[in-house]
C-alpha cells in the first residue's frame, strides 16, 4: 500500500504542473474556456454516459451516488489522461494541433457498509488558442494586425460522499473548490509592438447531488438502473490585473488592476437510464440540460443559450467472469454523443457530435480502460470555424483493500 501511495503522489505532482492547456481549440477563447471531458475512459467510450452506471471498480464522476457500488476491493485509485489531434479549418486556412494531458486523479473508498467517500482533482475548463485578426485605425481605412493568445484554465478539487439507503437505492453529494487563472493576450503591431495581458484569477465553490435506483428482474434476467443528478448554480469570483508591455520590454511595463466581471457556473440537471440484459449486454442513455441562458456576466462577447447533451452507449461484457484466455475477459464499448453547445458566435450555434469505441482490460487488482473518439465541433454549414478531432482516452484504476482484519492460525 505504501508504494501505491508514493506512485499517486508522483502522479499528483506531474498533474498539478500540467493541469491546464488541454484543448487547443480557438473556441476556448470564449467565456471561461472550453469545458473538458474529464470522466473515466469507460464513461467516455459509452457516449459520455454514466448517470445511471454503477462503478464497482472505477470512479464515476457523473454521479456521486454510484460510489455505493464499490466492491470488495474497497479502495480505488484512478489516473486518467488523453491524447488529442485537432484539425481546424476556416475560410482563412487550416491548422493541425496535437496535445495531451492528465484529466483526472482520484481516490474512492468504502468507509462503512452505508457510507462511501471520494476525492479527486480535475481540470474543469481550459483555454489554449492563438489566432490573428485586424482592427481598424480610427479615422482611416487602414488596419492594425492583432494576435490573440490564451492559456490557463479552471480546475477543481472535489470531495464526494455516497450513502446507501438500501440494496436498491443510493444517494450522494459532491462539493468542489474551483480555482485557476486564465491569461488573455492581445499583441498589436504598429510602428512598435504593444502587448496587453489580462490575467484573471477565478475562485468559487460548487455543489451537486445525485441518486441511483436499481431493480433486478429475475425472470427476465434484466437489471434496470435509473439515475438523476443536479449541479446547482454557483458563482466564480474574478480578480486580476492588466499588464501593458511595449516592444516586450518588461522593465518598462505598466500593471493596473483589472475590473473583472464575476462569472457563473449554471444550474445543470441530468437523467440517466441503463439496462443490463443477461449479465452481458448493457445499454445506457443520458440527458443533461444546463441553463447557460441565465449566465449574464462574461469577459467576451458571445451570447449564451440553454445547453442540451444526449449520450448513448452499448457495452458487451464477457460471457464468463473469469477465463484463462485473455481475449475472453475483454469488455467492448461503443457510444454516440451530441452536444448542442451553449454559446453563439456571430449568431451561430457551436454544436458538437462525437462517436466513440473502447475496450476494458481487467487485470489482477488493476483495470485498464482505453477509448478512441472521433468528433466534430461546429457542425453547421455556416460555422466560421470547423474542428475535426481524434482523441485517445486512457484511465488506470488500481484496486486495493484496506482496513482488513488480520487472522492468525
Amino acid at each position: 500500500m505504501y508504494h501505491k501511495i508514493k506512485i499517486m503522489i508522483f502522479f499528483a505532482g506531474i498533474f498539478m504542473q500540467k493541469i491546464h492547456a488541454q484543448d487547443s481549440s480557438p473556441y476556448s477563447y470564449f467565456g471561461i474556456g472550453t469545458f473538458n471531458n474529464v470522466d473515466n475512459a469507460r464513461n467516455i467510450s459509452l457516449g459520455n454516459t454514466g448517470i445511471a452506471l454503477e462503478s464497482p471498480d472505477y470512479i464515476n464522476s457523473k454521479n456521486p451516488a454510484s460510489l455505493t457500488s464499490i466492491g470488495i476491493q474497497n479502495v480505488i485509485f484512478d489516473v486518467g489522461g488523453f491524447l488529442k489531434s485537432n484539425s481546424i479549418s476556416s475560410n482563412q486556412g487550416a491548422d493541425k494541433r496535437i496535445n495531451g494531458n492528465f484529466t483526472n486523479l482520484g481516490l474512492a473508498m468504502r468507509i462503512s457498509n452505508k457510507f462511501f467517500l471520494s476525492a479527486n482533482v480535475q481540470p474543469t475548463t481550459s483555454t489554449d488558442y492563438q489566432f490573428d485578426s485586424k482592427i481598424p485605425i480610427e479615422g482611416t481605412s487602414s488596419n492594425y494586425p492583432i494576435t490573440y493568445e490564451g492559456s490557463g484554465g479552471i480546475s477543481n478539487l472535489g470531495v464526494g460522499l455516497g450513502y446507501r439507503i438500501n440494496n436498491n437505492w443510493s444517494v450522494g453529494g459532491k462539493i468542489k473548490n474551483n480555482f485557476g487563472t486564465i491569461i488573455r493576450k492581445e499583441i498589436i503591431t504598429t510602428t512598435t509592438e504593444l502587448e496587453i495581458s489580462r490575467n484573471i484569477r477565478y475562485t468559487g465553490f460548487s455543489y451537486g447531488l445525485g441518486t441511483q435506483y436499481n431493480k433486478y428482474f429475475q425472470k427476465e434476467r434484466l437489471q434496470l438502473t435509473l439515475g438523476a443528478i443536479v449541479n446547482f448554480k454557483s458563482n466564480l469570483n474574478a480578480k486580476g490585473e492588466t499588464i501593458y508591455t511595449e516592444d516586450r520590454d518588461y522593465n518598462n511595463s505598466l500593471t493596473t488592476k483589472l475590473s473583472s466581471k464575476d462569472s457563473t457556473l449554471p444550474l445543470e440537471v441530468g437523467l440517466g437510464v441503463s439496462v443490463l440484459k443477461n449479465d452481458r449486454y448493457r445499454f445506457s442513455f443520458d440527458y443533461t440540460q444546463s441553463d447557460w441562458n441565465e449566465v449574464k456576466n462574461t469577459v467576451t462577447t458571445e451570447k449564451y443559450y440553454r445547453q442540451r447533451v444526449y449520450g448513448l452507449g452499448f457495452e458487451l461484457l464477457p460471457e464468463r467472469k473469469t477465463s484463462q484466455i485473455f481475449s475472453e475477459n475483454l469488455v467492448y464499448r461503443f457510444g454516440l454523443n451530441y452536444d448542442t453547445g451553449y454559446y453563439k458566435v456571430n449568431n451561430r450555434n457551436i454544436n458538437k457530435m462525437e462517436a466513440t469505441v473502447g475496450v476494458g482490460i481487467p487485470m489482477n487488482k488493476i483495470n485498464l480502460n482505453v477509448g478512441y473518439g472521433y468528433g466534430k465541433r461546429g457542425l453547421l454549414n455556416n460555422s466560421a470555424i470547423k474542428e475535426n478531432y481524434h482523441m485517445l482516452n486512457i484511465s488506470v484504476d488500481f484496486l486495493d483493500k484496506w482496513f482488513a482484519k488480520r487472522y492468525l492460525n
